[in-house]
């Protein structure tokens, strides 16, 4: 049997050149987002992916409070390569794992700030695929926030759930928006109980404000 006190947490995180502009909100949003996760009930483990047309992995298995969120902006956004390779390397090393240490939750987060346009290995529907696959046979998680596009739209072509979704503002606001929300869905994912994105965080990460 999994381990149902055992989360881990893949984050696929943008650092293409369009990035520049909110590096420094980003950074300190995700470094924020660590330290509240690691905060919480339940063992947690984090990879780190970044990735622009090159694909690294920057931490493997880590405990949150020893991830430090490295982001240089630079060059094209291969998305769909991003997402191919890494879903299937923790897939990989998930399976390795003695079943008693399996996580009985998966979350692949990714976070963007813009659309695919540098992907050479994989195409949409192959990461779509891959995606569908690890959601109906190992019931993982995904989210996806991603601005400067409708990122409802964007995760459903990649077979992300609307309610997964967010589209976010890219300035210091809609980061911090962004991550507050995404602090927060984690968090009920992490407890079992699932809550999506609600309207008002919504409002937020997009810089329309909150509803009285």
């Amino acid at each position: 049997m999994a381990d149902d006190n055992y989360t881990a947490t893949l984050l696929v995180i943008d650092r293409s050149g369009s990035m520049t502009t909110i590096r420094d909100e980003m950074v300190g949003a995700l470094t924020t987002l660590l330290e509240k996760q690691a905060a919480e009930e339940g063992m947690l483990t984090v990879d780190v992916v970044t990735f622009d047309k090159v694909i690294e992995r920057q931490d493997h298995f880590a405990d949150p409070k020893d991830v430090v969120i490295r982001l240089e902006p630079r060059g094209g956004t291969a998305l769909y390569d991003a997402l191919g390779i890494s879903i299937g390397e923790f897939g990989r090393d998930l399976a390795a794992l003695p079943e008693h240490a399996r996580p009985g939750t998966v979350q692949v987060v990714v976070v963007t700030d813009g659309e695919e346009n540098s992907s050479q290995e994989y195409s949409l529907d192959t990461v779509r695929t891959l995606i569908t696959e690890q959601k109906e046979k190992y019931s993982w998680d995904f989210v996806f926030l991603g601005a400067n596009q409708d990122a409802v739209l964007t995760g459903a072509s990649l077979g992300i759930d609307a309610d997964s979704s967010l589209t976010y503002a890219p300035d210091a606001e809609g980061v911090a928006g962004a991550s507050e929300s995404l602090h927060r869905y984690m968090s009920s994912v992490r407890k079992k109980d699932k809550v999506g994105f609600l309207d008002e965080e919504r409002s937020r990460a997009e810089g329309r404000g909150t509803s009285a």
